[in-house]
């Protein structure tokens, strides 16, 4: 989904190896600042509202860690729309006129991406785009923050 990148986080992290405390302060970073990113991508999502439920279900997951050691956090819709929706999904073996329920995820990824009737609206990159600064910001601040306690 949204990925932004942030300039210097390398060296944070190399520094965090070093003296041993990466795998105790990087889940800790994530965790708090993952509001930013959140508040962010509801921001953007609001807007484009049916019922509000895609954007109220916007949910980050917990802290996960990578192959490569490595920890992340997604920021995602979760669950499914309440009302169902007249040929969604038909290609996945819905029949004409049936009725089928629509993951949040999915209303989402067609705002971000388009359909055949729909232009894209670029939510997450937006929202990614425009929450980078906060959350570097956090971060830095929560590595400091752990680091001054050495």
């Amino acid at each position: 989904m949204g990925q932004f990148e942030i300039h210097g986080f390398d060296e944070m992290l190399a520094e965090l190896d070093r003296i041993g405390r990466f795998g105790d302060v990087a889940p800790k970073m994530l965790k708090e600042a993952v509001p930013i990113l959140q508040e962010e991508v509801v921001r953007q999502a609001e807007p484009h509202k049916d019922t509000g439920e895609m954007a109220a279900s916007i949910k980050p997951t917990g802290v996960m860690s990578g192959k490569s050691g490595s920890y992340y956090i997604c920021v995602r819709p979760t669950g499914y729309a309440s009302k169902r929706w007249k040929y969604a999904r038909k290609k996945d073996g819905g029949k004409e006129g049936s009725k089928r329920p629509v993951r949040n995820m999915e209303k989402l990824v067609w705002l971000e991406f388009g359909t055949k009737k729909q232009a894209a609206t670029p939510i997450l990159k937006t929202a990614t785009a425009n929450a980078a600064p906060k959350v570097r910001r956090k971060l830095q601040e929560i590595f400091n923050r752990e680091i001054g306690k050495e």
